[in-house]
């Protein structure tokens, strides 16, 4: 039933943003200034935009997954790969040595400038502007909507309601000293983490969650200036999470989203499956994923209940 509602619901956005679609009918455009960015539409007639933000994985995977869908459902997707991890001799080589290998001072302020690098290309309308983020792209998607108010739609998976420490290679001896996100070339306040180069040393054993949970702790101070202004945010919201989530504490993080966007006068949407991880994004279907928590079952039904709530709420506040 879960997976036929999807297909109508995703039918439907087709219909209302210019036809269905074959794989054959998706483009692929590079968007200059962007290395690795790609727009991705189908047919010329302008679109929505919605960008997608990857989480801490980096590179370009959440781009090919779900540029092509979203391009399907009528938008005018786009792939923006920020961060390509590089660990030095400690990890693989990274993909795009030309993008950061750190995931310190990314740049939040990049949003206006993709924003203006697709004005006028074949497909996008930026008159229409979303961004559909995840883990760390959903910290990335609320900075930045707390920061421009001609962000229409925002979906957020696993947000948090702080920004965090970076990380890095350099990280290994300067623990505690830099954020994760800048904007206009100023770091933005951070919350430290406790415990991250013993988690790095742990490895798959490390506690994620508690990494995160035991810094908030430790430094109320610091996360109270890192709090992400949600209330700034003046357009349309969903937030999804797990109650499970071994990463942070993102069922938390919607509650405290929803409390203070309330108090402001704003209205946000918000789906939580209590017996759920952190790995959401998707329309169903059963994955094992290390450290999401939870089990791939509730996840997998989660992510089923979820992605038409998604979808419905995209078509409703981009058209």
């Amino acid at each position: 039933m879960l997976n036929r509602l999807t297909g109508l619901l995703t039918l439907i956005a087709a219909l209302l943003f210019g036809g269905a679609a074959t794989a054959q009918d998706v483009t692929q455009r590079p968007i200059a200034g962007f290395p690795h960015a790609v727009l991705y539409t189908v047919g010329d007639q302008p679109k929505p935009v919605v960008v997608i933000l990857h989480g801490a994985d980096g590179n370009d995977e959440a781009s090919t997954r779900f540029g092509p869908i979203l391009a399907r459902m009528g938008y005018a997707a786009v792939g923006l790969p920020y961060y390509s991890p590089n660990w030095g001799e400690y990890g693989p080589p990274p993909k795009f040595p030309d993008l950061p290998g750190s995931f310190i001072d990314i740049r939040v302020d990049q949003i206006a400038e993709l924003r203006e690098a697709l004005r006028g290309m074949p497909g996008a309308d930026v008159e229409r502007f979303g961004l559909f983020g995840a883990s760390k792209g959903a910290e990335f998607a609320l900075i930045a909507g707390s920061r421009y108010p001609w962000i229409d739609s925002i979906v957020a998976y696993a947000p948090t309601d702080v920004v965090w420490e970076g990380w890095g290679l350099e990280m290994v001896e300067a623990e505690g000293t830099r954020s994760s996100f800048s904007f206009g070339g100023q770091p933005l306040p951070f919350t430290p983490y406790r415990g991250f180069v013993e988690g790095l040393l742990a490895g798959p054993a490390a506690d994620l969650r508690a990494i995160h949970e035991n810094g908030r702790a430790d430094h109320p101070d610091k996360a109270a200036a890192a709090r992400i202004p949600v209330e700034n945010y003046p357009g349309a919201l969903l937030l999804i999470a797990g109650g499970k989530d071994a990463q942070w504490n993102s069922a938390q993080a919607v509650r405290e989203i929803f409390t203070d966007r309330a108090a402001a006068g704003l209205q946000t949407e918000t789906a939580v499956y209590p017996d759920a991880g952190h790995d959401l994004v998707g329309d169903g279907g059963w994955r094992q994923v290390e450290r999401s928590g939870g089990t791939p079952q509730a996840d997998a039904a989660a992510r089923a209940d979820a992605w038409p709530k998604v979808v419905a709420f995209m078509a409703r506040t981009l058209n």
